[in-house]
């Protein structure tokens, strides 16, 4: 394959490396997600897209642009000249930071950005970020306990972190500098907006979210598709998020049947949710849970108002808790497909079970991707979700999906 060919996404959390790796997989792409930014490239040349967790939306700005500018050089010596920097569509975490190290590795004059997501209702209309119809300094990611979103403008939230030039690809023209902002109202102003890039030949470097990844152009694309078929007919969601959105999904599962439980969340940040603990919560949940087809397990219990932990460290908490549960249910419960919500939750389980790479292989709705890995040359599915996404049945329509894909 030409290196000029081969595509290097980088996308801050694990849920969005998924999210955005089974955009191209759907394509007949072969793509490797890797979950640990520290482990070498895979000298794989069969490789058409690398994606990388780079797990930098909690830390400072400065150490995330050190680790992303750092990816970038590297992917460079191994052939990856094109890069895509994925972002949050909510636009949280270290969006100036990472973009401009993506811009100053490459040394090239300009990186094209496509923030919107029209399928998930997010859009960039005259340079501003609406959620559901909403700016996005308004929307639910203003009330985000980890990353609260303060402005709506799109070129004002990059210059939060960086000082690099900012602005409309319509008052750019042909003369483009620094990060060139791209407005898209729907999925066909996106394919208006590749066609374009395309025709100049400046896909080298861009970024966004998902959405523009639906419509990125590939080398080659095959037209046989692996179909996932599974053993399991249930579902257990494991749920890191306290985003509104998951609330109504988790809530609408409850009502519909599902055993609904939280985890001792007041002893989780207090650091004494201990292994004995964590067992006997595990036992109860088992007995609790009978045959019933749904389990939903989330963060959602009281935290005391004394919590002195700031957002960085209350995602690790949460993270490195709610992995080391989910690694138990993996092995408790083999007869649920697991589903994890958030990306920290996510990361939290791939760190217990030491898994360095996942391969995406369906999108069941947008945001939703269901992917492998192996463990002792056995294939496992797992699906994950960002807690921002979907329609308050969603849950209900994944047990369907799963049930419906059952061998």
């Amino acid at each position: 394959m030409k290196s000029r060919d081969r595509l290097l996404i980088l996308a801050d959390d694990l849920t969005g490396a998924l999210d955005s790796g089974v955009q191209l997989a759907r394509k007949g792409q072969n793509v490797v997600i890797l979950t640990d930014r520290d482990v070498p490239f895979p000298e794989e040349a069969s490789a058409d897209v690398m994606v990388i967790d780079t797990e930098t939306r909690h830390v400072d700005p400065g150490t995330a642009a050190q680790i992303v500018e750092t990816l970038v050089r590297i992917a460079a010596q191994h052939g990856y000249e094109r890069i895509y920097k994925k972002t949050d569509s909510g636009l949280r975490g270290n969006i100036g930071a990472e973009l401009e190290a993506v811009l100053k590795a490459s040394g090239r004059d300009h990186l094209n950005f496509i923030p919107a997501y029209p399928a998930t209702d997010r859009k960039t209309i005259d340079g501003v970020q609406y959620v559901n119809g909403q700016p996005l300094a308004e929307s639910i990611f203003a009330h985000d306990p980890i990353n609260p979103i303060t402005v709506s403008r799109v070129d004002e939230l990059i210059h939060q972190q960086s000082r690099v030039p900012a602005g409309p690809a319509e008052a750019q023209g042909q003369a483009k500098k620094g990060i060139v902002v791209y407005d898209a109202e729907s999925n066909e102003d996106l394919k208006r907006i590749a066609d374009e890039l395309e025709k100049e030949d400046d896909f080298m470097l861009t970024g966004g979210c998902a959405g523009f990844l639906e419509v990125f152009p590939v080398a080659k694309q095959q037209t046989s598709i692996p179909e996932i078929r599974l053993t399991q007919n249930r579902l257990l969601v494991l749920s890191g998020s306290v985003n509104e959105i998951t609330r109504s999904q988790l809530t609408y599962a409850r009502q519909q049947g599902g055993l609904s439980v939280h985890v001792p969340m007041d002893l989780i940040v207090k650091g004494k949710w201990t292994r004995n603990e964590k067992q006997r919560y595990l036992h109860e949940l088992i007995q609790n849970a009978g045959d019933n087809p749904l389990i939903l397990v989330d963060t959602l219990g009281e935290i005391s108002e004394d919590l002195t932990l700031d957002p960085g460290q209350l995602a690790e908490v949460i993270a490195e808790n709610m992995g080391c549960l989910a690694n138990e249910i993996a092995d408790t419960l083999p007869s649920y497909v697991m589903m994890i919500i958030g990306g920290d939750t996510l990361q939290g389980f791939i760190r217990s079970r030491h898994i360095q790479e996942l391969h995406p292989i369906a999108e069941i709705d947008p945001g939703i991707v269901a992917a492998s890995y192996e463990e002792s040359g056995t294939e496992h599915y797992i699906i994950t979700k960002s807690g921002a996404f979907g329609s308050p049945d969603q849950l209900i329509r994944i047990l369907n999906w799963i049930q419906k894909h059952q061998k």
